[in-house]
């Protein structure tokens, strides 16, 4: 890579082509992940690792066209997070029988426009003119910055997806093991359960987010189970 030229490349065929497909391969994950787990995590950094895996197969190519490829793909897994959670909705309230993906591609196409037409105006105030951190942003300028000469964060997601392919294909395709840990119990007249699911995916959410937040998770699903859905079903 080489960044030395007077007008260095930044919005590029190769920038939208790659851009795109991340994008796409993103906002899969993240609706899946949101589907199942019901939360999702920011893809901005694993992004940023891999554009600038992709990008350095090109010798001529730049921090900016990595920077590019990975808004791209960051972008596109907060869209999905934005239909996986609003949606649903529909279809609870009866408006929509079924899912429409004409429908579902044209909301989101006009909800990602929309976002992006109030990032003009609110640049200057939430950017330029208001000191905020953004702790991610810089956390993902500076693997852009030290990935360009360290590649080792490439290799770590290759494996990692490797290792949750292989997991899931030989839970779900092949059955050798079971996906859920689970076991009943009679304790006098009552029926003790316990269950845990061992899904790659959620073992990779909980690290990603920390104790804290896993805690929090688990207080509120444990509020609605014992406190809210008793309520309602009354």
């Amino acid at each position: 890579m080489d960044d030395r030229n007077n007008a260095p490349l930044e919005l590029t065929a190769r920038v939208i082509f790659f851009g795109v497909i991340l994008s796409v391969l993103l906002s899969a994950a993240n609706a899946y992940l949101g589907l199942f787990a019901g939360m999702t995590v920011s893809a901005a950094i694993p992004a940023a690792v891999m554009a600038l895996g992709i990008m350095r197969f090109f010798k001529t190519s730049t921090i900016y066209e990595c920077n590019l490829i990975g808004t791209c793909a960051s972008a596109g897994e907060s869209l999905a997070a934005g239909v996986i959670f609003t949606l649903p909705a529909l279809l609870l309230i009866g408006f929509w029988e079924q899912f429409n993906y004409f429908w579902v591609a044209v909301i989101a196409g006009f909800g990602g426009l929309l976002g992006t037409l109030f990032t003009i105006p609110l640049r200057r105030s939430l950017i330029v003119e208001t000191k905020l951190q953004f702790p991610e942003g810089v956390a993902t300028a500076k693997v852009l910055e030290t990935g360009r000469k360290d590649t080792s964060g490439i290799r770590y997601i290759v494996n990692a997806a490797v290792a949750g392919g292989l997991f899931k294909v030989g839970a779900n395709a092949l059955g050798i093991w079971p996906e859920v840990m689970q076991g009943a119990r009679r304790m006098g007249g009552s029926l003790a359960y316990f269950g845990s699911n061992l899904s790659p995916a959620l073992l990779s959410v909980g690290y990603i987010v920390g104790l804290n937040i896993a805690f929090l998770i688990f207080l509120g699903g444990a509020l609605n189970w014992f406190v809210a859905i008793p309520i309602v079903a009354a």
